[in-house]
């Protein structure tokens, strides 16, 4: 009999690939793990999930964390998610050839003070522009991450950007439909950041460590599966993801090299964007990683 556990996830994003794998290929259940994916749509969204006890594990942008846990979380950093660094795309239109020529542009961003806020402004900075006043950066909410805001069509139920940021596996689908073209890569201007982390409830560590450590044995064994069995993998993850068989493989092995496929922390990049969120004012300035970080 296999224990059940919730694997609490932010968004619908490639990362969360490697727990529809793990379950197809019996990953887990081989560790006597019975899993549910359950979505929250953000990562506060999930941090108020573990907070009410409805969720053990989970994965979120370290950012939020960091929010949630200088606000009380009990919870702790157990690990990476597969994108480690930030393989995040600033793309654009596909007239829009470089950086210089986003001058007079609207550039979506999920929120005012929110993350790629920060990130928009440190590039439109390091390439000459002034975010304030040579390009409009708009909030998208709801929207962000969504290729349809580069649609040419006349919908009106998403914004229109000229530019924004956008992951896998919609950056292959915004190519192949020819709506985008990526212009930068966030981790170009931050080398070294910890992106995407593992979190658990911190009583759930201490109660039931055996089943999290199955969890996460069996998260490691998908991850090394989609490395062994690339190809076998991209007609499965075609269906998870509904996208044409083509631009799920494009998608996939445009990062898979980089992917954190044994949990690893990168510590440096921790503190990096640890100093990253003091300085926009999200967390306390005295906020340190000691405590916080617990592996397994």
């Amino acid at each position: 009999m296999s224990d059940r556990i919730i694997w609490g996830v932010p968004s619908f994003w490639i990362e969360r690939f490697p727990l529809y794998y793990g379950r197809h290929r019996g990953c887990f259940k081989r560790r006597g793990i019975d899993l549910e994916i359950r979505y929250y749509w953000g990562g506060p969204e999930l941090a108020d999930g573990v907070a009410r006890g409805e969720v053990w594990i989970g994965e979120m942008g370290l950012p939020p964390f960091l929010k949630a846990y200088s606000d009380g979380l009990p919870a702790r950093v157990i690990g990476s998610s597969t994108v480690q660094q930030l393989d995040h795309y600033l793309v654009s239109r596909p007239n829009i050839a470089t950086m210089h020529d986003l001058k007079g542009c609207r550039i979506g961003i999920l929120s005012f003070g929110s993350c790629d806020d920060y990130f928009a402004r440190f590039m439109l900075r390091a390439s000459g522009l002034d975010p304030d006043a040579d390009v409009e950066l708009v909030p998208i909410g709801t929207a962000y991450g969504k290729v349809d805001c580069f649609s040419p069509s006349s919908r009106s139920d998403v914004p229109k950007v000229d530019a924004g940021f956008l992951v896998e596996p919609f950056v292959a689908r915004g190519e192949r439909l020819g709506w985008v073209r990526i212009l930068a890569t966030v981790r170009d201007y931050f080398p070294s950041y910890q992106w995407g982390i593992i979190l658990a409830r911190t009583d759930a560590i201490a109660r039931i460590r055996e089943l999290i450590q199955r969890a996460m044995d069996g998260f490691r064994a998908s991850c090394r599966g989609i490395l062994e069995h690339t190809e076998d993998t991209v007609s499965f993850g075609a269906q998870v993801f509904q996208l044409p068989r083509e631009d799920f493989r494009r998608a996939l092995l445009r990062n898979l090299e980089r992917w954190e496929v044994a949990a690893r922390l990168d510590i440096e990049g921790m503190n990096n964007c640890l100093k990253v969120q003091q300085e926009i004012g999200a967390v306390p300035a005295d906020l340190q990683l000691d405590g916080m970080i617990q592996q397994l």
